[in-house]
């Protein structure tokens, strides 16, 4: 029998995986070796890129810093050249105005308005204190009794804006007769300090500051008090008639009944109590709510139903109205018989002191300021009457010129009497023009041309001359 060989098998598995393993083990450390060599330049480049950019953000952070230095420099250089530039305006103002007044010559006051507007909008608010004081101690905003107004500043549209008082026991904030009418004084504060017969009339005081001061017979008339301050101060002979107070504070102010005037006022949303609107006159205002106070509804002519000083004859009689230069004015008594309790005792006649002379008349100017907040909302109607009773030839007109704040007329309103034996009432009404402030009435007594009747028989009589407004 044949014997077989063993095959012999040879390791060629195991052959090919340690060849493998040397050949990965190889390449795993040229790739090693690859990243290393490849990773120095790499940290360089990484480096240097990153080095840059930190030289590159300090550099501009230098540069920010550098320029905010500059910026810094420049400002505190400008605010001192500022400061240097309001010292040197403000003490030649000083030095000016005091040569102006050694000269103490009233047509300066003119030069000193013009300084005074030009030198205060180049102040800042602690030298425009400075600038007001020194007026008011110079008697140029000191309205004493004995002086009439034209010896004062005009300090009209004048910019006291900003201004600070505050009283300490150092020095105390004390002014008598400040005479401030139709200045600019929006954000001025007035703390701890004592005013008494303070003239504010038409002042633009927006968001003004009274607090716990003591304010005694001052006039903030038409003033626009708007968003104003009054906390805890005390008032006393106040007057805010015309004046707009809307959303202004009163909280923990004091003052007696009758103390305060709000008439023709906005008290449109002011934070007032009822206690103090109680201590308060109301009339013709918006109160805080959005309602109208109470309308005075009063007769507004002077005089005009004459009851006084009448005798049977007539006297002269004239208090106020004005007479035309050719006639006069008496007044007379009712006979018993024509005395009623309508018509009162007297009634009165304009006559001519010339039997020429057709034409005469009597005026009264009605000042209608009181009403300018009704007015200017188109709410305001007027009423005007007569009772008339005319004999022969002579008949009455009743004109109404009304005359707005720029004192332009507008067209008359007009309404005539007739003749006849019974007293006739004569009526007009309407709704007042917006911008209306005043209304003159003309009664004119007229003869006709053709007449030639003596002057005891034409004439007219006239009573119960009356204006009033009320609210629509």
């Amino acid at each position: 029998m044949f014997r077989r060989d063993p095959i012999a098998i040879s390791p060629i598995k195991g052959t090919y995986t340690n060849s493998y393993k040397t050949q990965s083990k190889s390449s795993y450390h040229e790739w090693i070796k690859f990243f290393l060599s490849a990773l120095i330049p790499l940290m360089i480049g990484v480096f240097t890129i990153v080095t840059t950019m930190l030289q590159q953000k300090l550099s501009d952070q230098q540069r920010e810093q550098d320029k905010e230095d500059a910026r810094l420099f420049r400002l505190q250089s400008d605010h001192q050249t500022d400061i240097l530039r309001q010292e040197t305006v403000f003490d030649t103002y000083i030095d000016d105005i005091s040569a102006i007044l050694m000269e103490n010559e009233v047509q300066h006051l003119v030069h000193i308005r013009i300084k005074t507007l030009t030198s205060l909008r180049q102040l800042d608010p602690e030298r425009k204190q400075h600038l007001l004081l020194f007026l008011y101690e110079s008697g140029l905003i000191y309205h004493h009794s004995t002086k009439p107004i034209s010896s004062l500043l005009r300090v009209n549209y004048v910019n006291f804006n900003d201004i600070f008082f505050k009283g300490t026991m150092e020095n105390q904030c004390s002014f008598l007769r400040l005479y401030l009418h139709e200045a600019y004084l929006s954000n001025s504060s007035f703390i701890d300090c004592y005013i008494d017969r303070g003239n504010f009339s038409n002042a633009i005081m927006y968001k003004a500051t009274f607090f716990n001061t003591l304010l005694i017979r001052s006039s903030f008339k038409f003033a626009s008090l708007v968003k104003a301050n009054f906390n805890k101060s005390k008032l006393a002979g106040i007057d805010f008639s015309g004046a707009s107070l809307v959303e202004s504070i009163f909280t923990g102010t004091l003052w007696k009944e009758g103390n305060v005037n709000f008439m023709n006022a906005n008290l449109t949303g002011a934070i007032i109590s009822n206690e103090q609107l109680h201590n308060s006159t109301l009339y013709n205002c918006i109160l805080p709510n959005g309602t109208w106070g109470l309308i005075y509804t009063k007769n507004l002519v002077v005089n005009g139903d004459v009851e006084q000083n009448c005798t049977a004859n007539g006297s002269n009689f004239s208090s106020g109205w004005d007479v035309s230069n050719t006639g006069e004015m008496k007044v007379f008594a009712y006979s018993t018989r024509n005395l009623t309790k309508t018509l009162g005792e007297c009634y009165f006649r304009v006559t001519s002191f010339y039997n020429s002379r057709k034409v005469v008349y009597a005026v009264q100017t009605i000042i209608l300021e009181r009403f300018s907040l009704l007015i200017s909302t188109g709410l305001a109607r007027y009423h005007a009457s007569a009772d008339i009773q005319c004999f022969g030839s002579q008949y009455v007109i009743i004109e109404l010129y009304f005359i707005d704040f720029n004192g332009l007329r507008y067209p008359v309103v007009s309404s005539g009497s007739v003749s006849g034996t019974e007293m006739e009432s004569i009526e007009m009404s309407d709704i007042v023009p917006l911008d209306v402030r005043s209304v003159r009435m003309f009664i004119t007594f007229i003869v006709k041309s053709n007449s030639n009747s003596p002057i005891d028989k034409d004439y007219c009589i006239c009573d119960n001359v009356k204006f009033s407004i009320t609210k629509t």
